[in-house]
């Protein structure tokens, strides 16, 4: 899921989880599959893919995320893959 070197742990933190809200909400996947009903509820980077199930792949907005880019992040899908 990241590019081994490059990349940075994002933190489970409560300024983290604050950006994440400004994001998740709003991306198509999240939306989608109803993810503020499951745990973890935000930060997938973080803490891990969501506890959905059957979930398939829409549109992602993990790249326009704060975090994905401070941390130098590839790929995205957190919520179903990571």
């Amino acid at each position: 899921m990241f590019d081994s070197g490059k990349t940075t742990t994002v933190e489970d933190t409560e300024e983290n989880r604050a950006i994440c809200r400004k994001y998740c909400p709003i991306c198509p996947n999240y939306k989608h599959h109803q993810l503020g009903k499951f745990q973890p509820t935000e930060l997938f980077c973080a803490r891990g893919r969501s506890s959905a199930q059957n979930m398939k792949e829409i549109t992602c907005f993990c790249s326009g995320c704060e975090l994905y880019l401070k941390h130098h992040q590839r790929v995205g899908y957190f919520c179903v893959q990571k």
